[in-house]
């Protein structure tokens, strides 16, 4: 499904196929890719959707099991496990293999907000689990300092954690080819000032922050590209036209490639209220545009230069910033400048790291 999780669990499959590696997973239908050494193993489910609390219930409760079954036929080298809930199904398969145990955390769900259905008990059960998890791993890569520092209350094992920032991509794109395309598909002023910003489109991404601050601002050339899909959409949508800014604000849906539109933009925005690292602002920062972003600590890892930072519960300072990127060229050039200083921290081969990693867990253990 779309989303930055799921991008690095797949560069992780390809990464270990790539190597030579044969890769078997558990799923309750197969992923949408395939490879001669990757090998699907399907978890039956009498349920047809996999979003109910009865799903995850039976879900939890067969997985472990048959994870077990799997790793035991198979005979499983390393157990390579993307999320610390995941992570503790795994106490079978450990048991039966002793195989040793590598996870890899995106992002914390420690706020109650990213629970099931919202749900109090919810959100302590599967605090319960992650912790589980996070006892079983016998390494754990983080993608942020802040991750990390958050997960070391939890156990008494620090020498367990690496840090393994996200990389940029490689952008090979024409940045005057994209912006004549966006001026052209969506009808945007030929001198317009274009913001993008890209993601899920869910409350935590915190995007009706950049709609408010452009109504703030007395200029009606000044467009919003919003990149994804998600609940918040139709949302959004309302506030647009509440704020007066329907024609203004322009959504392209999901897109494989981010890159490819935000490239054409002049500058990218990214209020987000909970990151781990992002790939958004990573994709953004490839395409050499100005950030700006919330001022929250794993956007604080991406970035070093204050400027770049408002209070993503303050719109009215995002508009003062956006205004004086506007206003003053030097003021612009000077942020993109420590934007393209800090993206180089970033330029590095993930792939060749992450099975670095996991050749160091098999071989230690």
């Amino acid at each position: 499904k779309p989303g930055g999780f799921c991008k690095r669990l797949h560069m992780k499959i390809e990464a270990y196929l790539e190597h030579g590696w044969k890769v078997h997973y558990i799923a309750v239908e197969p992923f949408p890719y395939k490879h001669p050494n990757l090998t699907p193993h399907i978890l039956p489910t009498p349920m047809s959707h996999h979003d109910s609390l009865l799903f995850w219930i039976y879900f939890f409760s067969m997985a472990p099991w048959f994870t077990a079954w799997v790793a035991y036929k198979e005979k499983i080298q390393l157990l390579s496990i993307f999320s610390l809930a995941y992570a503790s199904l795994c106490i079978p398969a450990k048991w039966v293999t002793r195989a040793p145990l590598l996870t890899f955390i995106r992002t914390m769900k420690e706020k109650k907000e990213f629970s099931y259905m919202q749900s109090g008990i919810v959100h302590r059960v599967e605090g319960i689990i992650a912790k589980a998890g996070l006892n079983l791993s016998d390494s754990i890569v983080v993608n942020s300092k802040s991750i990390q520092d958050e997960l070391m209350c939890f156990t008494e094992s620090p020498e367990k954690f690496e840090v393994i920032h996200n990389h940029i991509p490689t952008v090979s794109i024409n940045q005057e080819d994209i912006r004549k395309k966006l001026v052209r598909d969506f009808g945007i002023n030929n001198n317009g000032f274009i913001i993008s910003t890209s993601g899920l489109l869910k409350p935590s991404k915190n995007i009706s922050c950049i709609l408010k601050a452009v109504a703030k601002l007395e200029n009606s050339d000044i467009y919003v590209l919003i990149i994804g899909k998600g609940p918040e959409r139709e949302a959004l949508e309302k506030l647009a036209e509440d704020l007066g800014l329907k024609p203004n604000i322009l959504f392209s849906s999901w897109c494989e490639n981010p890159p490819a539109l935000i490239a054409g933009t002049d500058l990218f925005v990214f209020p987000s209220l909970h990151e781990g690292l992002s790939n958004s602002v990573l994709e953004a920062l490839a395409c050499d545009i100005p950030c700006l972003l919330s001022d929250i600590e794993g956007n604080r890892e991406i970035l070093s230069t204050p400027d770049s930072f408002f209070p993503p519960t303050e719109p009215e300072i995002l508009a003062g910033k956006i205004q004086g990127l506007i206003e003053s060229p030097e003021k612009y050039q000077m942020l993109l400048k420590t934007n393209q200083m800090d993206k180089e921290r970033f330029i590095f081969d993930w792939k060749a790291k992450i099975i670095e990693k996991a050749e160091e867990v098999i071989e230690a253990h």
